[in-house]
């Protein structure tokens, strides 16, 4: 899988989804709260195509999952991943106004990602974030490169970028 092509590609798919939300003009009114999974009620879910750039992007700022019931990048209702954050993360809004657009652009843009893993060679894989985040990407697994004696999830090789 080539990391360059990865990136250009993320990076011109998460344009888009932020200018499309931006269009829908939704209020962030909790402050991170959302963030906080258990408390929320809710769980995120992001593909392996999402947690390969996330892992590349972030193998600098690694911050380990410590709980099962916050992200670890939400700190003081602030996001410490912006850049990096998953589909989940960019299209959810707990603001009324924004529930009933958020599914339809949610699906689009998750048949791009499917695309995107086509393209560079990523098996299409719906995870729950946290737990992918613990089993997928440690400081050690987070290189550029997963070594063929490197982690499985489930007993399925992760992503290696090169």
């Amino acid at each position: 899988m080539n990391a360059t092509r990865l990136n250009d590609l993320m990076r011109e798919l998460y344009r888009d989804v932020d200018a499309t939300v931006a269009a829908h003009q939704p209020v962030c009114t909790n402050r991170g709260a959302c963030c906080k999974f258990k408390q929320f009620g809710h769980r995120l879910y992001v593909t392996d195509v999402e947690l390969a750039y996330f892992s590349e992007g972030m193998k600098h700022a690694w911050k380990p999952v410590v709980t099962d019931e916050s992200c670890p990048y939400q700190i003081d209702g602030m996001c410490t991943a912006r850049e990096h954050r998953p589909l989940g993360c960019r299209i959810y809004f707990c603001d009324e106004n924004a529930q009933s657009w958020q599914s339809d652009e949610y699906e689009r843009f998750l048949s791009r990602l499917k695309a995107i893993g086509e393209d560079v060679g990523i098996a299409y894989r719906y995870r729950e974030w946290l737990s992918a985040l613990s089993e997928v990407a440690t400081p050690e697994s987070a290189m550029p490169a997963i070594p063929e004696t490197g982690p499985s999830v489930d007993g399925i090789r992760l992503p290696v970028i090169e």
